[in-house]
């Protein structure tokens, strides 16, 4: 019984490993946005056509889109909707076009999704719109690594060592326009070595992040591990 558990302890680890190794890498070529942000590239719109029968349908099509890095749609696959309505989708979702969209000043695929919505009286679509001006970023710990410039080693709590209490600690950090950090919430870890970690990681300074030219605040994760 002991043995299994040990060895399904081992497969979550390397799971974990292998999770990470694919969404905090530096250097990252493609990234997932939420609709509300990557739709604020959206330059050209081609409404899906409206044939007789689609007329008299209503509902909402979900699809998932990756963005290239000259601003193209190049796929397109059902999330959700009716699938009636699908095809319709896909012909002028893959027409659509964006302002390439840039990390740090370089190129990056965008993975978001597109949403179009029917309605039946009157016949008529409703296609996402352009936002203006830019929104609160999501970055992997990996890419806001990159732009890190100075960091403060956090003071073990002289409870914690008592208590032998180590281990590591996750903080869900803002950065702001200016690369300070704005904000830190814990996610995961013992409340002592929380309380270290973020009165350390709030005097921690980035590069300033730039989304498609322009300065922008960022969510990331910052992980810090306490060890005797």
């Amino acid at each position: 019984m002991k043995a299994k558990r040990l060895l399904m302890i081992a497969m979550f680890s390397l799971a974990g490993v292998g999770l990470a190794q694919q969404t905090d890498q530096p250097g990252v070529q493609r990234v997932q946005q939420p609709e509300a942000i990557a739709m604020g590239n959206l330059t050209d719109v081609v409404d899906p056509s409206l044939s007789e029968d689609l007329g008299t349908v209503t509902g909402k099509v979900v699809l998932r889109i990756l963005i290239d890095k000259a601003g193209k749609v190049a796929q397109a696959n059902l999330e959700s909707g009716d699938p009636t309505l699908v095809n319709a989708c896909l012909d002028a979702v893959r027409q659509w076009r964006f302002q390439p969209f840039t990390l740090n000043n370089a190129p990056v695929e965008v993975e978001t999704t597109a949403t179009i919505e029917f309605i039946a009286d009157p016949p008529h679509v409703v296609t996402p719109k352009p936002l203006r001006g830019p929104m609160k970023l999501r970055v992997s710990q990996g890419v806001a690594h990159g732009n890190l410039i100075r960091t403060i080693e956090p003071i073990y709590p002289a409870e914690a060592k008592v208590n032998n209490i180590q281990g590591e600690v996750v903080l869900l950090a803002t950065i702001d326009k200016d690369g300070n950090v704005a904000g830190l919430k814990p996610v995961q870890g013992d409340p002592l070595l929380a309380e270290a970690a973020m009165k350390a990681a709030s005097l921690w300074k980035y590069r300033p992040f730039l989304w498609n030219g322009q300065p922008v605040e960022v969510v990331t994760t910052i992980k810090i591990r306490f060890q005797m």
